[in-house]
């Protein structure tokens, strides 16, 4: 006769098997809850357990937001749109908290002059729909570019962003919460401030002290930030933006800010210079002026000097009274540099400067913000011009290069990998039209070889057929070759069929000091490359993005990954099958890495 186990300790192992499975699993429900997994990868796999031994049930495409239920070591099991639930890699999406108040919230737009149109859209070809004058304060909606979404009495507008100043609201201090770390201040303007200077490539800002805060933007080498708060590793700093955000302490170098003296400017300027003391020389300043640079509180910029140093280059000094830091981007149609100086006011700078170089039309200038101060410069490009801006060591003294690039010579004996996204068994994504993103990639990756050979440069290709290559075969090639740079091209979908544009990925980074250099280089390859795309597409430019994708995670090299254009949107995928667009495409990548050559050779 059998010995029946008593129903007590049946119960007993029955639990103690539970929480044995429960822990061996790695499962952390409190760790997930009320998260959101954004989806990072253009179509990635949802399976039916936490690996990829696991069966795959569904896929989910580039910005889904899938509701995170749990969590298994690297892995997160998810809410799917159609009520059921999946596994998703941890490294292929975004883990972000719910967010916090909308951009804009708390700004003021303060108009800076009389008859100044608020348009239908962020542009010039926009209709204006009224007119507002000097002084006027319009709540702060959102930003696109150099223009300023504003809430009117009815409706909405937008507003030139050199034509307003943005104000801070102060709002009402709050009490942390009982169970939250309380930040500590670190310092405090003039006695003992500090200055966080960013010294990782591309540095995420996220809205908590911690990884599982949700970024909310990014800072680039070198930006100087103001420190408000620290917990533990992490620093609270004020934005570009003029918001503020956490930052890893081990990604910046704390400075203390010094006091210096402002000293007055010396010699004469040139007709090019546009100076708060014009062209009189330092004996000849009155009371006035010396009482006004020394008793204000607020920095100014001191002067800018255009220099035409080739016919094919024009170099911009700008001088400031204080140290600076700034945030600089590129638009498009028509091409503009957009350079933001942050802790400083315009001085007397003209609204425009006319310069009729080769390289530049002319520059604008703005208060583009108070408190803090932001002065805003914006540069009317040419065609086919790069920039670079930089500081000086004293951080009081801006140079912007724009200059037009010869790339004679810049590809030769260059070795690059060139990686067609998907092939044989995996058709990647699948336009609405039925044109599949393996055959575009690897048509426009010929493309991109004939032109790079036609250069001397020696072309190595993931594959050059419709085969399936694994994605450690693909950096295997690269590492092999010991190539100099890596570009992987593909083409993006989403579930909205309406979004559009072009996207240039970097690898996210594992914050070690050994990566820093080659994911710096990985930013310059993408940015040239990002920059010539924009301009040659006339897509919607989305930037340089960073993403833990595995080609890009892997490989020795500098790498990126293309997504040129969005297969998911009827327009793009009519334009993806043209051979005007393909070539425009390949022709693109090759000037932008000829761009990045040629700029590693002057350096």
């Amino acid at each position: 006769m059998k010995r029946k186990t008593p129903s007590c300790l049946l119960s007993i192992l029955i639990g103690l098997a539970f929480l044995a499975g429960t822990l061996l699993s790695g499962t952390n429900p409190a760790r997930a809850a009320g998260e959101t997994a954004v989806v990072a990868g253009t179509s990635v796999n949802v399976r039916n357990g936490p690996g990829t031994s696991y069966g795959v049930i569904a896929r989910a495409n580039l910005g889904d937001q899938l509701t995170v239920l749990d969590q298994s070591t690297d892995w997160y099991n998810v809410s799917l749109s159609n009520g059921g639930q999946g596994w998703i890699a941890g490294w292929l999406v975004d883990i972000q908290q719910p967010k916090a108040a909308a951009a804009g919230a708390g700004l003021v737009a303060v108009l800076n002059g009389n008859d100044i149109n608020v348009r239908g859209g962020p542009g010039t070809s926009y209709g204006v729909i009224t007119q507002g004058g000097s002084g006027d304060r319009f709540p702060v909606l959102e930003s696109t570019g150099d223009w300023v979404k504003i809430q009117l009495n009815s409706g909405t507008g937008w507003v030139a962003g050199w034509l307003v100043s943005l104000e801070t609201a102060q709002p009402a201090a709050s009490q942390p919460a009982a169970d939250e770390p309380t930040p500590s201040a670190v310092g405090s303007v003039g006695s003992g401030a500090k200055v966080a200077v960013v010294s990782g490539s591309v540095v995420n800002v996220r809205s908590g002290p911690g990884t599982s805060n949700a970024v909310v933007g990014t800072v680039t080498q070198g930006n100087s930030l103001q420190v408000l708060s620290q917990s533990s590793d992490w620093l609270q700093v004020s934005l570009p933006t003029g918001g503020n955000g956490w930052v890893a302490g081990w990604l910046v170098a704390l400075k203390d800010v010094v006091s210096e003296p402002v000293q007055p400017a010396t010699g004469q300027t040139d007709d090019s210079e546009v100076s708060r003391g014009g062209d009189r020389s330092d004996d000849s300043r009155d009371s006035d002026d010396d009482n006004d640079s020394n008793d204000s509180d607020t920095g100014r910029v001191l002067s800018m000097n255009v220099q035409n140093t080739a016919s094919d280059q024009t170099t911009f000094t700008i001088r400031t009274d204080t140290p600076v830091s700034y945030n600089s981007f590129f638009l498009s149609n028509p091409d503009r540099l957009v350079v933001d100086i942050q802790g400083v006011a315009p001085g007397e700078l003209p609204q425009t400067k006319e310069v009729s170089s080769k390289t530049v039309s002319k520059v604008r200038s703005g208060h583009f913000q108070k408190n803090p101060d932001v002065t805003r410069l914006v540069f009317e490009l040419c065609s086919g011009v790069q920039s670079e801006v930089s500081l000086s060591g004293s951080n009081k003294t801006l140079i912007v290069d724009t200059y037009i690039p010869k790339l004679d010579g810049a590809y030769k004996n260059k070795i690059i990998v060139l990686d067609p996204g998907h092939g044989g068994p995996d058709p990647g994504a699948i336009g609405p039209g039925g044109t599949q993103e393996k055959t575009v990639t690897l048509d426009i990756a010929k493309r991109v070889s004939k032109l790079l050979e036609a250069q001397e440069a020696k072309v190595v290709m993931a594959r050059s057929a419709d085969t399936d290559v694994s994605l450690a075969a693909r950096t295997d090639i690269a590492n092999k070759n010991k190539a100099d740079i890596f570009v992987s091209i593909h083409i993006n979908a989403h579930t909205d069929p309406s979004i559009g544009g072009t996207t240039s990925y970097i690898h996210s980074g594992n914050g070690s000091s050994g990566e820093a250099s080659r994911l710096q280089e990985s930013d310059k390859l993408a940015r040239s490359i990002q920059t010539e795309m924009v301009k040659s597409l006339g897509l919607r430019d989305i930037g340089v993005k960073q993403a833990n994708f595995a080609v890009l995670r892997t490989s020795n090299m500098p790498a990126v990954l293309l997504e040129l254009a969005f297969i998911s949107n009827q327009a793009e995928e009519k334009l993806l099958q043209t051979d005007s667009f393909k070539n425009k495409a390949a022709e693109a990548i090759v000037k932008g890495i000829g761009t990045y050559f040629m700029q590693k050779k002057t350096a």
